[in-house]
């Protein structure tokens, strides 16, 4: 998804250029022309008239360009603001805007959506054994089985350094469950070539599921707290809250 800025609009620099280029180059030949005798006026006139044909073809292809370049170095900046560098998964901001929609749709529907925070066990103790390059390369696998695990139309962010989120839409608890466990054991079974390394990682993951009421707050705030109850009941599982506790 790309976001454009709505405080940037590369329109307005670019007339402003065109008016600019255009207004010297006619007051340069209007100067010539009203400089010369009246037996070259003719012959000036009908260079004239040629030279701003050409010159408005020229200005018309340079400012083509220069809308093009601006537009795709905004677009690498939006895409930079919502995306992480590593996984290539929105980031938090990113999440949040995709996140807010797919609320918005499954509470008017209304429709089912389940919430998961995934996160990697142990991985401060990796990341100091293994080294950074190794705890980047595994997270980036990661990254990739879990999209491969879900939708296209589902939503999956990088959370925090070793925590991931997503949002299964049309998809109730028991569904929800059910693709949890599958990601967690597909994790578990996974091997991880990491800096000449072979490594295996396990996952624990908080599950909820969303309410009429519900803020993105409140239905991350019940994922993150099942998500806590998994870590400390031994990792490696999943854990579920129930929908209508509240953990503001």
């Amino acid at each position: 998804m790309s976001l454009r800025s709505p405080l940037y609009s590369p329109r307005s620099p670019m007339l402003v250029l065109a008016i600019l280029l255009s207004a010297g180059f006619l007051a340069t030949s209007l100067l010539g022309y009203y400089a010369a005798s009246t037996l070259l006026r003719d012959t000036i006139l009908k260079a004239l008239y040629l030279n701003l044909l050409i010159g408005l073809l020229v200005t018309v292809a340079v400012l083509a360009l220069l809308y093009r370049l601006v537009v795709s170095y905004q677009r690498r900046i939006d895409a930079q603001a919502i995306l992480d560098g590593l996984t290539e998964l929105p980031n938090r901001r990113g999440f949040d805007l995709l996140a807010v929609q797919a609320l918005h749709e499954a509470q008017r529907e209304p429709k089912p959506l389940s919430a998961l925070l995934l996160e990697v066990d142990n991985f401060k103790q990796l990341d100091s054994t293994h080294g950074h390059i190794a705890s980047d390369q595994l997270l980036s696998g990661f990254a990739r089985d879990l999209t491969d695990n879900v939708r296209h139309s589902d939503i999956v962010c990088r959370w925090s350094a070793d925590a991931f989120a997503l949002l299964l839409k049309d998809t109730d608890g028991q569904n929800g469950l059910k693709i949890a466990e599958k990601i967690r054991q597909r994790i578990e079974q996974q091997r991880y070539f990491c800096s000449g390394k072979q490594l295996r990682v396990t996952i624990s993951i908080g599950l909820t599921t969303l309410q009429d009421e519900d803020t993105l707050h409140s239905l991350l705030s019940r994922a993150d707290h099942a998500l806590q109850r998994a870590r400390q009941t031994g990792s490696n599982r999943t854990c579920v809250e129930m929908p209508h506790s509240s953990y503001e």
